[in-house]
């Protein structure tokens, strides 16, 4: 009878417990789930964006994402309504991934640091992110002419704020001395991101660091590519006149 009650007891004790596991168990189970939704979606966006940037907007898929994805075709529509949400998602993340790339090294700066110190840790910022970020600024640099309406009209909008954050920089430039006041700072900001722009092609950081590159173009910006003058030898009759 005893050994019949103790068993009734762990019984009941197990009953009352299991409950709670059953509850840690479900939670592990969502927590799972919410994992794999989250990483679905991170892929997709990547997938998309190497799309999007080697192939175009109009040669582009949902379903060759999802293939490339290893999801069913209708799957991808649980992350994005459409192919016009999906590259604005991704366009999203190229612009916003470059300027809070450039704002994590103008950050880094010293506080007595100057407009000079600024411009190369902008330009660093904005090459290293071109790098990192790959296809998602690939994509935000070249597909603005083949979106839709409304995704290039907020397109415009994040390259405007991104083309501010330059014209800033050139502004404290001027205003510290290091630019000359006939310079035209809209002219000077297509020349520096052109080259900016086309780092991903040649880069080799075999061959020296960003950080070199940019103490390049510095140079090259400040100082220019012009040998500096020298003497100028005097003439012959200057000569005779001397040693008169």
């Amino acid at each position: 009878m005893a050994r019949h009650d103790d068993e009734k007891g762990r019984a009941a004790t197990s009953a009352h417990i299991n409950p709670s596991r059953q509850q840690r168990a479900d939670t592990t189970v969502r927590k799972r789930n919410v994992n794999s939704s989250t990483d679905t979606r991170e892929t997709l966006l990547r997938l998309a964006a190497r799309s999007f940037a080697t192939q175009g907007y109009a040669a582009t898929t949902m379903r060759s994402i999802a293939d490339q994805a290893g999801i069913e075709a209708a799957s991808i529509y649980y992350h994005f309504a459409s192919k016009e949400e999906l590259v604005d998602v991704v366009m999203e993340h190229g612009a916003d991934s470059i300027v809070q790339h450039i704002k994590e090294h103008l950050d880094a700066l010293p506080p007595d640091a100057n407009a000079e110190d600024r411009f190369k840790a902008t330009l660093v910022g904005q090459m290293s992110a071109l790098i990192k970020f790959g296809d998602y600024a690939l994509a935000h640099g070249r597909l603005l002419t083949q979106l839709p309406d409304k995704v290039r009209e907020r397109q415009v909008r994040r390259r405007a704020r991104h083309q501010q954050l330059w014209t800033g920089v050139f502004d404290d430039l001027r205003a510290e001395g290091f630019l000359r006041a006939d310079v035209d700072i809209a002219l000077c900001r297509v020349f520096v991101l052109g080259f900016i722009n086309s780092v991903p092609t040649w880069f080799d950081p075999k061959k020296g660091s960003l950080e070199k590159v940019a103490d390049e173009l510095c140079g090259i910006f400040f100082d220019g590519v012009k040998p500096a003058a020298k003497p100028r030898r005097p003439g012959r009759k200057s000569e005779l006149a001397a040693s008169a």
